[in-house]
């Protein structure tokens, strides 16, 4: 009868195994299928992927951590290591911008495999996990960020590896003899690396640690963990602390001059980040077929729909038998960021690395609730969780809008900027410093020094901080960034003997001016709002005018924008 038994127990795991090679491979075959379809070989337009590029290749050409494309190759102390690092690693193969973004489409392909195995440890349920991590491949966001050079989709791959080193390493007594507990450590610190916000991943598993009272791994993991942490953290004090902490505090990170914030703002902030949480990015993140409408006023459809999808994450959790306080630490941590986090910056990005979680809960979620009902049904036939892939029908209409984005060219006022940056590249001097709105896109084409410009609307502040920059050129575009027109716009309108015109590209008008900080007028401003509440300022009070060289030829009193008086010693 024992060896019967044994036989029996042989077959159901080669079974098993069978099945866990024959859903891998679907989806595999779905991931290929899928990321041909979307595939964009555009750079994104938002400037961080630029950025990123840049540091992964002053890593890989020896340069260190530091800015590049900006004068004297200062230390960056923005972006965490991790994805520079790795990019760097990428780029000893090919440092072509297709290459890597399809490195990061192999690292989505990998998450589902992670992610695969994961949910079936958490649920040991073959095919709803199969189901959940076939859906997340269909996901129009991940999809669409995989095709990106940005860090949300490594740090999904190396987060979700971490999760599955905790799974196989927290149930051990002796886990300090376990090759996956010193990964676990590794890998996790890599996480936090690649993503500052990934703290609420390592949050999750030291609750997870305390709740199980389990002191010997939580200290051994924490000491870990902190000593390699402790590098990056005094590097970043070294070098003025924090930005993200910095921006944190600020009103709009975009306009400086309103201040920090006080208490009623942090109210405020909180508020409109949970509003659009619940009633845009949530719902609209698990189901990307579900329409938002980002005016302020969400309407009724979307509060129910994203109540509806909230209340299945909670209940999900709740059927969770294990480690569900791991994920009520790691949701709440990274929600605890985000609805702090400046509400100028929106958009399901944010949350992208929780969104296969969350589409894993609302389907677990589903899948139980039929079952409850099919029991009190008496009901003897089990359910199966294939009829979950109907939910794919909110995913597929999503991928025609990506593959229609895909084939489409740059907006022509974007085309115009990179067309600039060609013909700096081929125009200017080497040694030139160009200040523009997205340094970090510029670069790409350009090859030139970069440098932005104040976020002021004091026309001697944003004139002194260029001249300190070494600013030679200025690029005013029509990208249309606000910052441009709020700021650097009037200076070259108040001060046109300061920017000497050099090249127009038409339709928008794309202008590159050479930039002398010693000619045109020197002096006091006065400032004054328009009908639309922008800042204007007009020559008031004492100054000069200089020519080219820096030479003096006026000297004396303006009067709103008007020369009324020489100076004394001027006239004599």
């Amino acid at each position: 009868m024992g060896k019967k038994e044994s036989k029996q127990t042989q077959d159901l795991t080669k079974t098993s195994a069978r099945k866990h090679w024959i859903f891998s491979g679907i989806l595999l075959v779905i991931f290929f299928v899928s990321y041909q379809f979307i595939f964009d070989s555009k750079l994104d337009l938002g400037g961080d992927n630029g950025g990123y590029y840049i540091l992964g290749k002053a890593l890989s050409t020896g340069h260190g951590y530091t800015n590049i494309h900006y004068v004297g190759d200062p230390a960056h102390n923005h972006f965490p290591p991790g994805y520079p690092a790795l990019l760097a690693v990428f780029m000893f193969l090919s440092d072509s911008v297709i290459f890597l973004k399809i490195m990061n489409g192999l690292l989505l392909a990998g998450s589902a495999m992670l992610l695969y195995r994961i949910f079936f440890k958490l649920t040991e349920n073959i095919q709803l996990s199969f189901v959940a991590s076939a859906l997340m491949l269909l996901n129009m966001h991940l999809l669409k960020y995989s095709t990106i050079m940005m860090s949300e989709i490594p740090f999904l791959f190396f987060g979700s590896l971490t999760l599955l080193l905790f799974l196989n390493s927290s149930q051990k007594d002796d886990f300090y003899k376990s090759p996956s507990f010193y990964g676990l450590i590794l890998v996790s610190s890599f996480a936090f690396h690649i993503r500052t916000s990934g703290i609420a991943l390592i949050g999750g598993i030291l609750l997870y640690l305390l709740i199980q009272k389990n002191w010997k791994f939580l200290l051994s993991y924490f000491a870990g963990f902190v000593l390699l942490g402790i590098p990056w953290f005094l590097r970043g004090q070294s070098l003025g602390g924090s930005k993200y902490l910095k921006q944190l505090f600020l009103i709009n990170p975009y306009r400086p001059e309103e201040g920090t914030m006080s208490l009623s703002d942090w109210f405020t902030r909180f508020g409109n980040n949970l509003s659009r949480y619940i009633s845009k990015e949530i719902p609209h993140g698990v189901f990307p077929g579900v329409k938002v409408n980002y005016a302020p006023d969400a309407v009724e459809a979307q509060w129910f729909v994203g109540i509806i999808c909230i209340a299945l994450i909670v209940f999900g959790l709740y059927r969770l038998q294990n480690y569900r306080t791991f994920f009520i630490g790691y949701i709440a941590g990274t929600f605890g960021i985000l609805l702090l986090w400046p509400d100028v910056w929106f958009s399901v990005r944010f949350m992208l690395p929780l969104i296969p979680i969350f589409l894993f809960l609302v389907l677990f979620a589903v899948y139980e609730i039929i079952d409850l009902i099919a029991k009190k049904a008496n009901m003897n036939k089990n359910i199966s969780p294939y009829l979950l892939l109907i939910f794919a029908f909110f995913f597929i209409s999503q991928l025609k809008e990506l593959n229609e984005s895909a084939k489409k060219p740059y907006l022509k006022r974007f085309n115009n900027y990179f067309k600039m940056g060609s013909w700096a590249n081929a125009n200017l001097p080497y040694n030139a410093v160009i200040t523009t709105r997205k340094p970090n896109l510029f670069y790409l084409t350009a090859k030139r020094k970069l440098t932005g410009f104040k976020s002021t609307a004091d026309y001697n502040d944003l004139l002194d901080n260029l001249d300190e920059k070494g600013a030679t050129h200025v690029v005013l575009d029509q990208l249309g960034f606000s910052q441009t027109g709020r700021y650097l716009y009037p200076v070259i309108q108040g001060n046109p003997e300061k920017f000497q015109g050099l090249h127009t590209i038409p339709n928008p008008e794309t202008y590159m001016f050479k930039f002398n900080y010693e000619a045109g007028y020197q002096g006091a401003w006065k400032q004054s709002q328009d009908a639309n509440g922008n800042l204007q300022s007009v020559k008031h009070g004492q100054g000069v005018m200089k020519d080219a060289n820096g030479n003096v030829y006026q000297e004396g009193t303006w009067n709103n924008g008007n020369f009324v008086q020489l100076n004394v010693e001027t006239n004599d």
